[in-house]
């Protein structure tokens, strides 16, 4: 590609990727009960308290909340502020796509690369979200790509392993990926067994302020037990989750349609043939998650999965690429391979979200604009939202409150007027509480007015 071509196509693409992000970003979108559990620790805690176990069940990296509160404090606690970090997370997953794609002479492919960051619906959600997920990605990303570059072992690679994990919990899989094939190189054994053992400790040191008590935790265990690939070779083998498990791995990379997820896969592959020594860096990332879920010390729900994406889109484009220049294949197959990731990136379907931004929510209005008159009843699924709309970030025109407390109707007096707040309602077990609560509500002879939304519902009892 002329070089003229080259720099208009890479300031279009990413005029238009970060477009999107922006867009999404700045639409505000409502937080959803994590965020708000999340942000409620950022507010009520000092900064030194951020590097003990968090609230309201959430962990996050220490210094990625430490950035979160910061963005708090200077510009207010805001949705917009409060994603400043995922958005930054973004921004360096690009650095390091791009110095990746340098190292591993990808030339115009880098658009590939970039095109897939871009168009994938799950990091545009996590690039405008108070989660770590963007982060996670980003600096994978620059980890990977500082791997390809800098195969020696020097102080920098130390102090940037050590801190990573504290930015990022993923970070260590990657870093075991990084020292793990350098320590069976034939240069710097020594050298990279000392920075792992340096890194080792750092990751020991989190652990033990940390992580050690979410490890025994059963209800976070509970929720994340279908996500925990089945160990092979055991009785009662689950095949099934274990193949839904695997499939999930690729469809995250390259989209949710058949041929997205054939296409990229069987690419991704072939770069691991093409390229070995550069591919195992890439690809051990992915096996040691699967390692470490096999024991149940690592979930693969697929927002804790973005750190392993560099690694697939760079395979998938150093095999394209090769495809590509060999000049043995027919031109029709060569173009057709073209053809093919066109249709994958417009599988993903991203482009709506340019004037519909995305969300995922109805907690702000759930919580704000509820008819005067009526005593609010929260549901735990809605105390969140609540606390975070009327006492945090009160918006304008609702009234503040203190800490909101769960009350349940049982409890209430026959005679009142009452609004029932429910967040969540894709989970079965507040709808059934919903239903439940109406149903009373009718025993007691109350009027009852229910305003549903899209996620979220209020139960209006007018109880004479």
């Amino acid at each position: 590609m002329d070089q003229t071509y080259r720099n208009l196509a890479y300031a279009l693409l990413l005029l238009a990727g970060l477009a999107l992000w922006l867009i999404n970003w700045w639409a505000g979108r409502p937080l959803f009960i994590d965020e708000a559990n999340l942000v409620r620790n950022l507010y009520d805690r000092s900064f030194g308290e951020l590097f003990t176990p968090l609230d309201h069940a959430q962990y996050a990296p220490p210094l990625y909340l430490v950035l979160a509160k910061a963005c708090g404090e200077l510009f207010g606690y805001g949705e917009r502020s409060l994603r400043l970090p995922a958005l930054l997370g973004g921004v360096l997953g690009i650095v390091g796509l791009v110095l990746g794609s340098r190292t591993l002479r990808l030339g115009d492919w880098t658009l590939l690369v970039l095109a897939l960051l871009f168009v994938n619906p799950t990091v545009l959600r996590y690039v405008g979200e108070v989660k770590p997920y963007a982060l996670d990605l980003g600096i994978a990303a620059l980890l990977l790509a500082g791997g390809l570059r800098y195969p020696r072992p020097h102080w920098l690679w130390v102090v940037a392993g050590a801190v990573a994990v504290w930015w990022s919990l993923p970070a260590a899989f990657v870093l075991a990926a990084v020292g793990g094939t350098r320590l069976f190189a034939k240069e710097g054994r020594l050298g990279w067994l000392l920075v792992s053992g340096l890194w080792l400790l750092s990751f020991v040191v989190l652990y033990l302020v940390l992580l050690r008590p979410s490890v025994n935790d059963v209800q976070l265990a509970n929720y994340h037990e279908q996500y925990f690939f089945p160990l092979p070779g055991t009785a009662g083998f689950d095949w099934l989750r274990a193949l839904w498990l695997l499939v999930e791995l690729p469809k995250l990379a390259f989209g949710f349609t058949a041929w997205s997820i054939g296409v990229g896969t069987a690419l991704a592959l072939a770069g691991l043939a093409l390229r070995p020594t550069a591919a195992a860096l890439l690809f051990w990332p992915v096996l040691l998650v699967l390692a470490a879920s096999t024991q149940g010390q690592y979930s693969l729900i697929t927002r804790l999965l973005l750190f392993t994406l560099p690694g697939w889109w760079w395979l998938a484009a150093i095999s394209s690429q090769r495809v590509f220049a060999e000049q043995k294949i027919p031109s029709l197959a060569r173009y057709g391979l073209l053809l093919g990731w066109l249709i994958v990136l417009g599988g993903s379907n991203v482009s709506r979200h340019y004037t519909s931004p995305l969300s995922f929510s109805d907690a702000r209005w759930l919580v704000t604009t509820f008819d005067p008159g009526y005593r609010p009843l929260l549901h735990y699924s809605s105390e969140p939202a609540f606390d975070y709309y009327r006492r945090i970030h009160p918006v304008s025109g609702a009234p503040q409150s203190t800490t909101p407390t769960v009350q349940d109707l049982q409890d209430q007096p026959p005679t009142g007027k009452y609004v029932l707040l429910y967040d969540v309602l894709t989970n079965g077990n507040i709808r059934a509480r919903m239903e439940h609560d109406q149903v009373l509500g009718a025993q007691r002879r109350c009027k009852v007015r229910t305003e549903a939304m899209a996620n979220a519902a209020r139960i209006y009892l007018d109880c004479p």
